[in-house]
């Protein structure tokens, strides 16, 4: 009997085109719902009556909600991490609705193309989703009787440089299942410093619920037996050319993440792994969303917060030293 589990529909590009295409609207309604999810309150005077107010500018078109009362105005996209966003409400509904139900993602250049923006732009758009991608990522530490973990590299391979001398970047990829090598849950991704037991034993006690009764798979890595003592540890070298090896399915997604690096974002900076990873973490534990992606993306937005393009250069910039 197979083990292969349908997956939801996901709306389609037809739909989205059909419900906020030459509507303004609606992209207006589902940005103030995001807002507002109780009904309009203006934040100075607490009543209910708006109008809405058209604003033309040279590159865009933008809409406020004045109060009735008071005249304060209220940005739809204030106080999320969208606030002075440049992009007309279609444009940026369409990018956001394209990067998360895309599988496997879209790149820059493809949103480039598609919204008619400069790159600059596109790039600010996907790390802003890439950042709402990991803020919505669950802080739940990842629960089952079967683990499969292993430490993979990515980035580009380093002249003259092999194996772990070279410039790659190792990362822990820690996956549950239902049963001994069935299909999988969920997925925790973490770059690490290094190989050692140290290390490898303190993240994943960070995104694992251990317990004797569980087993954890891994491949021979010395450093994962510092895990004997809190869980089950079946340790051992794999031959990678059996059918159904014991981290078939964690082989399986790491060969995936290796694919999308080069044949959807052609590569990718040492300074942007973190939201890499974290943008393949979500897609993998979300793909089963279906039909609810809109309801997450509006979710998402009102947990956000504002950031600009020179922070979200800052935080990398803090973060790269870490993973070098």
């Amino acid at each position: 009997m197979s083990n292969k589990v349908l997956k939801p529909k996901k709306d389609s590009l037809y739909q989205f085109t059909q419900n906020y295409s030459n509507n303004i609207g609606n992209c207006i309604e589902f940005f103030k719902s995001m807002k507002w999810p109780d009904g309009f309150s203006c934040d100075r005077c607490g009543r209910h009556k708006y109008y809405l107010v058209k604003r033309v500018g040279k590159t865009k078109t933008s809409y406020v909600l004045e109060c009735s009362s008071c005249h304060k105005q209220h940005s739809l996209l204030s106080d999320t991490i969208f606030q002075s966003c440049k992009l007309d409400l279609y444009k940026l509904l369409l990018g956001i609705f394209l990067f998360f139900n895309e599988n496997k993602g879209i790149s820059a250049i493809e949103l480039c193309s598609i919204l008619d923006v400069n790159y600059k732009t596109a790039l600010l758009l996907e790390s802003k989703c890439r950042i709402l991608m990991s803020l919505s990522n669950s802080d739940k530490l990842l629960n089952s009787l079967f683990y499969e973990a292993d430490v993979f590299n990515i980035g580009a391979k380093s002249k003259n440089k092999v194996g772990r001398a070279s410039e790659q970047k190792p990362v822990l990829g820690i996956l549950s299942t239902d049963k001994e090598n069935n299909y999988p849950r969920f997925i925790k991704l973490r770059l690490i410093n290094d190989y050692t037991g140290l290390s490898l034993k303190k993240n994943i006690e960070q995104c694992c619920v251990l317990t004797h009764a569980a087993l954890l798979n891994t491949d021979g890595e010395k450093g994962f037996n510092t895990l004997g003592t809190e869980i089950q540890v079946k340790n051992e070298k794999i031959s990678y050319e059996e059918k159904n090896h014991r981290l078939l399915w964690l082989n399986i997604i790491i060969g995936n993440i290796k694919n999308n690096i080069t044949g959807i974002y052609h590569g990718i900076t040492k300074r942007e792994m973190p939201l890499f990873l974290n943008e393949q973490e979500y897609r993998f534990n979300h793909r089963n969303m279906g039909k609810t992606v809109m309801d997450k993306i509006k979710k998402y937005l009102q947990k956000s917060f504002p950031i600009s393009h020179r922070q979200i250069v800052y935080i990398l910039n803090i973060s790269a030293p870490h993973f070098s």
